[in-house]
């Protein structure tokens, strides 16, 4: 068996010194010398022994805590489903106002971000009720026999009568002015040769307004029964047996083809149509071989090479100074104005 080991000791185990009581006598004391070493040795590592004995049950149980604290159940979380079961339970006073603080303002913010958006959808709401209540208020109202055809004013009427204008569109009277059929006004209308063109127009309460744009008479056909005055379209406007004063024959050949009969009228009613008001009452007849090729016949007698019916303006000033210069010449060339022959 080993010896005991010697310890160094330190302060909190350093063993407490043994006085002897008395001295014994020199040979015990010769050999006391190394035994109350060794005796002092074996004390101290008995002792360090039994403190090392004593603290380890103190470490196990230390130990034994900790695991003990370890092992005690924590608190389980609660989540948001968890809160909302037990919040009536656990709520105070305070946290429910707090609770509906924070919608109060959770409701204003939202209240403050769409307000812009609500005010757009207003104004939209707004406006589109606005239409369709005045679209509503006017169909009403044009359909209501206040709005109901009364009268018919019939304008520009020279040649036409005005009267007969008015008993064709008779069928019309009592139809509200938006339900008025103008398919049967221009079949009534255009009974009337006279009338080129026209237009409607509809004034409330109960009042029908026609245009008409007579049809300008140019010249004079002849025909079996007599003369057709005609315009610059060939529309015969009046037949009368006796030629009436004021307007120019246009001579077509007899035995020129529909084709040509159809250009040389075509030719021959341009220049008339050109012609200055003042001076077509002086042609006694015009005649064509082409379209740039007129020839008129004054009622003096004098021949008049026209040409085409461009620069008519020009062509009748350069006449009628022709005419005052040489008025015993049998025939003015003005089919080039800048140029005029007289012959």
């Amino acid at each position: 068996m080993d010896a005991p080991r010697a310890v160094e000791p330190d302060a909190d185990t350093a063993p407490i010194p043994v006085v002897p009581d008395a001295p014994a006598s020199s040979a015990s004391t010769a050999r006391g010398t190394s035994a109350p070493r060794s005796a002092s040795r074996t004390q101290r590592v008995s002792r360090r022994t039994s403190m090392e004995s004593s603290a380890a049950p103190s470490d196990v149980g230390r130990q034994e805590a900790t695991g003990r604290r370890d092992e005690r159940p924590k608190p389980a979380q609660r989540g948001p489903s968890d809160a909302a079961d037990q919040g009536g339970a656990g709520d105070t006073p305070s946290v429910r106002a707090a609770a509906r603080r924070r919608r109060r303002y959770e409701r204003a913010e939202i209240k403050r971000f769409t307000r812009a958006s609500r005010r757009r959808r207003l104004a939209w709401l707004i406006g589109v009720g606005s239409v369709v209540i005045v679209l509503l208020g006017a169909a009403l109202v044009s359909i209501s026999p206040a709005m109901a055809l009364r009268s018919i004013d019939v304008v520009g009427a020279q040649r036409v009568d005005a009267g007969s204008v008015q008993r064709a569109l008779g069928s019309q009277l009592g139809t509200p002015l938006p339900l008025i059929d103008y398919s049967k006004v221009r079949k009534a209308l255009t009974e009337f040769p006279l009338i080129r063109s026209y237009s409607t127009e509809a004034e409330p309460p109960g009042t029908l307004v026609v245009r008409i744009v007579e049809r300008v008479p140019i010249g004079l056909l002849k025909v079996p029964s007599g003369y057709q005055l005609v315009d610059q379209a060939g529309v015969a406007m009046q037949t009368t047996a006796d030629r009436p004063g004021g307007y120019p024959v246009i001579d077509i050949p007899e035995d020129a083809s529909q084709e040509s009969a159809h250009k040389e009228f075509a030719a021959s009613a341009g220049v008339l149509a050109a012609l200055p008001a003042g001076m077509l009452g002086q042609v006694d007849s015009v005649s064509a071989t082409g379209a740039q090729d007129v020839t008129l016949k004054l009622t003096s007698g004098v021949t008049v090479v026209w040409g085409g019916p461009s620069d008519s303006a020009l062509k009748s000033w350069v006449l009628s100074s022709l005419l005052k210069a040489a008025p015993g010449a049998s025939v003015y060339d003005v089919s080039a104005p800048n140029s005029p022959v007289i012959r």
